[in-house]
């Protein structure tokens, strides 16, 4: 336990009568705007370095009109304000940005239409920007969203409306491309403590049960921040203990999904805390204040408040270690209204035993190794001749990684001796295939006739895993009706059976555009010498796999008189043959 933190306060234009504000974090400083109680529209900045609130004046544009329980997010150096409820209790729906650079307020020409909200959550993930619930209203009735809407920041368009469950003052965090929801408030307005998340790739929605360590929220409204696959929740829990209520700070490993509460009670107890977040990045340049008290711990950065010093937060010297922010009022009296951001109290992470562990660089550190003439000791040479098809490798790294030539180097063949060895395949096949044995990856950007000769090469020399994604990518990335025919014939060859049945599935979906491609005609093509080729055994298993009782329709009125065939048919456009069984 950290026994002797002590918060700092902050100096400037003061917050009084303000609650329930947006902040957005951007490095080491937090801007804040609106907020309710005395509604405002102002926008202001707190430095985490000097601790000095100032006021944030505009050089062009209107403002937002005054709202509170609205969201703000960062964006490319622009601050994104939506939704929220003014001070005669309306609902917003309007976007309004702040560019950081210019200091002046727009308003971007939306499409779409969406719900007005309030104590709704944002986060932005590539260029879009994530909403999810909140709370609505319509002439009859409030009600609570169960609903996400994605803004392209591209485009400003709103897409529709995608089915969650219905949360409102909950909290959204993003880690990767997983946004992790968690309590709040449900459709029946009951303080729930569940998690769910959703990957934003597939907007697959994903609860999360058999979660180990109970929390259990006192009020719905708290915090929550990521760090690495970590998610830290802040918030007022119960005391089971005292019957009371305390503030609590716990942490969820994600793999895991077990909560771990962090010890920082004392440091809490006194105040009233209404805002938590964390900041990874270390201040440059700043000027480090000796601790008025040899007693307090050497996690804490502490400096008085009173006069003699000027007020300033010193973060760790280690400039990896993340600090825990809390913003709250440590005044014994507290008349209202009061200042609810007064005080600022800063703890290093580390020193509760909470790591953030940069991504590993192995992958990228070994694939700068291939084809790199420094300490390489072998040469792979692909299809061709000259210079231009050579690979530099190495020998322990291909021995540790690839039996077969392991295998061939122990048996003394030829190549071995000569340090230098022929593949049959292309150029590009050959290096991606090299590439995995480096990396252990596989770049989904390479084109898919690529991705599909490097996993016949994976059957042929037993690599299972390579042989699993370049399944994978083809049936995610590359399974289209220009390309159906070429994967099914290379996973008939590499006996990937799973990725031969959905290529075959995908054919019977769209046989009409499917048979006027350039490969279906070369697939039901003999070898030159009419014998079984290996296009003629994969044609065979194709047909195989046709049930004997299907038969080739067209669905009735789907193509008009005089309408011709699309030879980039993606879907049921003109027309839509399928293969069924007759009942």
């Amino acid at each position: 336990m950290i026994k002797f933190a002590k918060p700092v306060g902050t100096t400037g234009q003061n917050l009084v009568g303000l609650w329930r504000p947006s902040f957005t974090r951007v490095d080491q400083k937090l801007y804040l705007f609106g907020g309710g109680g005395h509604v405002t529209n102002d926008l202001h900045v707190l430095d985490l370095v000097t601790l000095n609130w100032d006021c944030v004046l505009a050089k062009d544009g209107v403002p937002p009109t005054k709202r509170y329980g609205h969201t703000a997010v960062l964006w490319n150096h622009h601050i994104i304000i939506f939704g929220g409820s003014n001070e005669f209790y309306e609902y917003r729906d309007d976007v309004i940005v702040f560019s950081l650079k210019t200091k002046t307020w727009f308003r971007p020409e939306i499409r779409g239409e969406v719900p007005a909200r309030y104590l709704h959550t944002a986060t932005v993930y590539r260029n879009k920007m994530y909403v999810y619930g909140g709370f609505a209203k319509n002439s009859k009735c409030t009600y609570v969203l169960e609903e996400m809407r994605i803004l392209n920041l591209d485009t400003w368009t709103w897409s529709e409306a995608y089915a969650v469950p219905g949360r409102y003052n909950h909290s959204a965090s993003l880690v990767g491309s997983k946004l992790w929801i968690y309590a709040g408030k449900d459709v029946s307005g009951n303080t729930v403590s569940d998690l769910h998340s959703i990957d934003l790739t597939t907007l697959r929605v994903l609860p999360h049960t058999g979660i180990s360590g109970k929390v259990v929220l006192l009020k719905s409204q708290h915090f929550s921040e990521s760090i690495g696959n970590q998610l830290i929740v802040f918030g007022k829990y119960p005391n089971e203990a005292t019957g009371t209520s305390l503030y609590g700070l716990w942490i969820m490993d994600l793999e895991q999904l077990e909560w771990r509460k962090l010890d920082i009670d004392q440091c809490l107890e006194d105040g009233v805390w209404n805002y938590f977040t964390i900041v990874s990045k270390k201040p440059q340049h700043q000027q480090k204040l000796e601790p008025s008290s040899p007693q307090l711990s050497d996690c804490m950065d502490i400096v008085p408040s009173n006069g003699g010093y000027n007020s300033s937060l010193d973060f760790d010297d280690n400039a990896s270690a993340p600090s825990l922010i809390f913003l709250g009022n440590t005044e014994q009296d507290r008349p209202q209204p009061y200042d609810h951001f007064r005080d600022v109290l800063s703890i290093n992470m580390e020193c509760l035993g909470v790591f953030q562990i940069p991504p590993s660089t192995l992958q990228s550190h070994m694939g700068l190794m291939l084809n790199n003439e420094e300490f390489s000791d072998f040469t792979i040479v692909a299809q061709g001749s000259g210079e231009g098809s050579k690979i530099q490798v190495h020998r322990l790294v291909l021995s540790s990684r690839w039996p077969h030539f392991k295998n061939m180097h122990a048996s003394g063949m030829v190549e071995a001796t000569r340090g230098s060895m022929v593949l049959p395949e292309p150029y590009a096949v050959v290096y991606a295939f090299l590439s995995f044995l480096y990396t252990d990856t596989v770049d989904i950007d390479l084109e898919y006739t690529v991705v599909c000769d490097v996993m016949v090469m994976a059957n042929m020399y037993l690599l299972e895993r390579l042989k699993k994604l370049c399944a994978s990518i083809l049936h995610r990335h590359h399974l289209h009706i220009d390309t159906c025919v070429r994967i099914f014939q290379a996973a008939s060859v590499s006996q990937e059976h799973g990725l031969k049945k959905l290529s075959q599935e995908f054919i019977f979906r769209h046989c009409g555009a499917v048979m006027k491609t350039e490969d279906w005609l070369l697939m039901w093509s003999l070898g030159g010498d009419g014998s079984l080729s290996e296009q003629r055994t994969t044609l065979e298993e194709f047909i195989e796999g046709i049930p004997e009782d299907a038969a080739l329709e067209s669905t009735p009125g789907s193509r008009r008189p005089g309408e011709g065939y699309s030879a980039g048919y993606e879907g049921a456009t003109n027309f839509e043959p399928s293969l069924r069984k007759e009942v």
